[in-house]
């Protein structure tokens, strides 16, 4: 078998449109391809299978809000692959966006792809044993929502674009958005046959297309279709994942995720907070079906299909005031948590605050031996700028740890109130909290900072916007460090805003000293990504000297 010729193969990925109204009802005006699954937009994995699959040539629609989605795709690539943009007409279907890009587009083989479709298929090997194919499904419900056709002997036969009247009969199948054209000139000319036609869709230009060569079919195995609402939670729900430690599954009938995990403290933890926390406070956590603490562990819960504050604030184009009022609503919920006062020791401050650095810094070290280097410096260098690395602020930041105890703040926490862990309806204001910590040193209370430094890690210290992919960050030199952190729109805005939030009722200064600790002391969490690691201990190390720059000054 030849060898695939990626050079002579284009890829097209259609992202020129607006999402559907419901869907904007849940994130916003926002373009088709920016539609997030499970903290990545459709089109990141679109593109990251691509690249995995040895695709080079790639080209996106893009039209409505073309900006945002530029800037967040070329951000996110820069360092891979060369992306190219055509601007293309918005408001025509998708067929048009075809006839104009390519139209500067010189290979002759064109792979096309709709920005909110993900498809598992080995899309090289189509292409390999096929000419022309369209991928198709059988998994569909109301035809008049899809390009509906049938198949004759693997070749395209028929075809009824969202007619209503259509029954859905067991021969037909929906085409799922990818389609390849082997000769674009035959597409090409396509354009000239129909005769001034302003509005056409890609099933106008396949029936042309059929005219002149024969498309195959093939059956799509996975398809994920972020476009359309009612697909768009099953999708959601088909991609659920979780850290390395842990494992979700989630049961399409029940609308059940059950939860295990590697560590089996924390996770019997986790369940013991959500059987204690307050009646008044249940309603901020998703219902619990099962739990299980014996030997193997596990935790049912019901499926929150609302989407993550961390997909809101990376993709989502909300208003600077739509995100102050969601901040104002989660300070409200910290003052509901305060009304549950508890003792909290001095001890247990010591062990999260301090030991647990220690603890997991030793970890990173006997483990990563670029971390082992980094540490025996006491400069590090951020992007050329000097900073004072871990060894050369340990025992000031340690004095600092020890005035970070005040009664007033020792109450019911979440523990992990990062954005990922807050689902949310923003039309109706409505949060649900998930993956609490469980205890906080010996129980379910604690330091409210602690609390507070995380939303802060996840707004303003990029925490989500890095977990997310959205960064770079690389060693040049055993203590130098060269980083880029992506920054969603609005960002300085509403970063201040929870600033001014802060500083009406704690110390700025000791927040950013729990926010620094937490990014070094999440380490050996993420050690399956050491770009992340680099990124957090990088970021903790900006934020300590910032604080003992301040107190110092």
């Amino acid at each position: 078998m030849l060898r695939l010729n990626y050079d002579n193969i284009h890829v097209l990925i259609l992202s020129a449109g607006k999402i559907e109204k419901e869907l904007e009802s849940i994130f916003g005006s926002i373009p088709s391809g920016l539609i997030p699954l499970h903290g990545k937009p459709a089109i990141f994995r679109i593109i990251d299978k691509l690249l995995k699959d040895g695709f080079k040539k790639i080209s996106i629609t893009t039209g409505f809000k073309k900006e945002i989605l530029e800037k967040i795709v070329s951000e996110q690539y820069e360092d891979q692959i060369k992306v190219n943009f055509i601007t293309t007409d918005f408001e025509k279907p998708p067929g048009n966006s075809i006839l104009t890009a390519i139209e500067k587009i010189e290979e002759q083989q064109l792979l096309v792809i709709l920005g909110d479709t993900l498809v598992e298929n080995d899309l090289s090997n189509l292409i390999q044993n096929n000419n022309s194919f369209v991928l198709m499904s059988d998994n569909f419900e109301m035809p008049a929502n899809w390009c509906v056709v049938t198949s004759k002997d693997g070749k395209l036969d028929s075809i009824f674009d969202k007619e209503k009247d259509l029954q859905k009969t067991n021969e037909q199948y929906a085409l799922v958005g990818v389609y390849y054209f082997d000769d674009l000139e035959s597409l090409k000319h396509s354009h000239a046959e129909f005769n001034g036609q302003e509005r056409i869709e890609i099933s106008d230009l396949i029936k042309k297309y059929k005219e002149k060569k024969t498309i195959s079919t093939e059956i799509c195995n996975e398809w994920y279709d972020a476009g359309h609402v009612e697909n768009y939670f099953v999708s959601k729900q088909m991609l659920l994942k979780a850290r390395y430690f842990n494992s979700l599954r989630f049961d399409r009938e029940s609308k059940i995720v059950t939860k295990t995990s590697q560590n089996i403290t924390k996770l019997i933890n986790e369940i013991e907070w959500y059987r204690q926390i307050p009646d008044g406070l249940s309603r901020l956590t998703p219902k619990i079906i099962d739990t299980d603490q014996s030997k193997n562990p596990f935790l049912k819960l019901e499926y929150i299909k609302y989407p993550t504050l961390a997909e809101l604030w990376l993709y989502s184009d909300f208003s600077p005031k739509l995100w102050m009022e969601m901040l104002d609503e989660l300070f409200e919920i910290l003052n509901q948590f305060k009304k549950h006062s508890g003792i909290v020791t001095v001890d247990d401050y010591d062990l999260i605050y301090k030991t647990k650095t220690e603890e997991r810094l030793s970890e990173l070290t006997n483990s990563n031996e670029s971390f082992k280097k980094i540490l025996t410096s006491d400069v590090l260098l951020i992007n050329g700028k000097k900073y004072r690395n871990w060894p050369a602020i340990k025992e000031d930041i340690e004095l600092r740890i020890h005035d970070l105890h005040h009664e007033d703040d020792n109450c019911l926490i979440h523990g992990d109130l990062c954005f990922s862990n807050i689902f949310c309806d923003f039309k109706n204001k409505n949060f649900k909290l998930i993956d609490p910590r469980g205890k906080w040193g010996s129980t379910m209370f604690g330091d409210m900072k602690y609390d507070v430094a995380k939303l802060r890690h996840s707004l303003v210290g990029g925490f989500d916007t890095i977990v997310n992919g959205l960064c770079t960050a690389s060693l040049i030199e055993n203590n130098h460090v060269s980083m880029k952190v992506f920054e969603p729109k609005n960002h300085q805005q509403v970063c201040r805003y929870l600033d001014e939030l802060i500083q009406n009722e704690w110390d700025l200064n000791e927040i950013k000293l729990i926010e620094g600790l937490l990014f070094i002391s999440m380490l050996p969490l993420h050690k399956d990504h050491f770009e992340r690691q680099l990124a957090f201990y990088s970021i903790g190390i900006q934020l300590l000297n910032e604080v003992l720059d301040e107190t110092d000054g």
